[in-house]
């Protein structure tokens, strides 16, 4: 029996955890689970946000039929971890735990919705891991953000975005699937409230496109991996990068940029940096907006 993960990535969604993932999982000194189990989603569907309990649970059977090619030659302890997840699936925490019993190797577990979680979720979250657990919140321009994960959510629903209506894109912003995932001061307020500064690390989606080497160094000196002699293999993947650019629209980054406004205030007046860049982007598109 494992005692659960040594740290995990709560997110943001659409601020570099797929691209975390597709370089620290081939560090010799981490372990992530298998490709198709990227997010375990095991918190977010144990005690979601009561906002969102009306989606029900995430369906991994989809993702094990999609990456179904991954049985052909996989290694032993793959098959073993497979077989481990699938056949003794269910909801407790100790089946949970299990998950992380592979070797020697800092285990983690890297699911954007927990970023989702109120303080029922993350109280459970304290009370499951190790006590000396890290968590991973990376954020990202909450315009900017919301713009790559609406894409993304209309991609995979085959529907091309650029033919949607604008109204129907606003209306998204205040839905709480969308809202809780940019609701970054709650995110921080709830996390901190169980987890010291120590243990909880911040990290910004700008500083990986600078200087992505500097980036990957930061977490993983902060989850305790040394990587000074180590290659990254995807250092420079887009890793689920939209094929076509599509920029935002002039009207709707305007309405995006009004609605984040005031969180991007309380934002910057709780951790500066690169917030207070975020607040006066949107502060320049909305005067852009008014005097044209």
């Amino acid at each position: 029996m494992s005692g659960g993960p040594d740290f995990i990535c709560i997110g943001a969604e659409k601020a570099g955890t797929t691209w975390l993932y597709d370089n620290i999982r081939h560090h010799p000194d981490v372990w992530l689970p298998p490709p198709p189990f990227k997010e375990l989603h095991y918190f977010n569907d144990k005690i979601p946000n009561k906002q969102l309990q009306h989606l029900g649970k995430f369906n991994h059977g989809d993702i094990f039929r999609r990456y179904s090619p991954l049985l052909h030659s996989p290694r032993l302890g793959t098959l073993r971890w497979l077989w481990r997840f699938n056949h003794h699936k269910n909801d407790s925490m100790q089946w949970y735990k299990s998950l992380f019993a592979v070797d020697n190797r800092l285990c983690g577990d890297i699911t954007p919705l927990y970023s989702t979680l109120d303080e029922r979720g993350v109280e459970f979250v304290k009370q499951t891991v190790k006590p000396e657990c890290r968590i991973v919140l990376i954020l990202r321009d909450p315009v900017t953000r919301f713009w790559s994960s609406i894409k993304m959510l209309y991609r995979y629903e085959n529907y091309d975005i650029r033919k949607v209506d604008a109204g129907a894109l606003v209306d998204e912003l205040s839905r709480p699937y969308m809202a809780l995932k940019s609701d970054y001061t709650r995110m921080i307020k709830t996390w901190e409230a169980f987890f010291p500064r120590e243990q909880f690390g911040i990290f910004y989606y700008d500083d990986l496109v600078r200087d992505n080497r500097a980036f990957l160094e930061n977490i993983c000196r902060f989850i305790g991996v040394d990587c000074s002699d180590w290659s990254p293999p995807a250092l420079d993947k887009r890793s689920n990068r939209d094929k076509h650019v599509i920029r935002m629209p002039e009207d709707l980054e305007f309405a995006v940029s009004e609605f984040y406004l005031a969180e991007l205030r309380d934002l910057s007046e709780m951790i500066d940096g690169h917030a207070t860049t975020w607040l006066q982007n949107a502060r320049n598109s909305l005067k852009e907006k008014t005097t044209a």
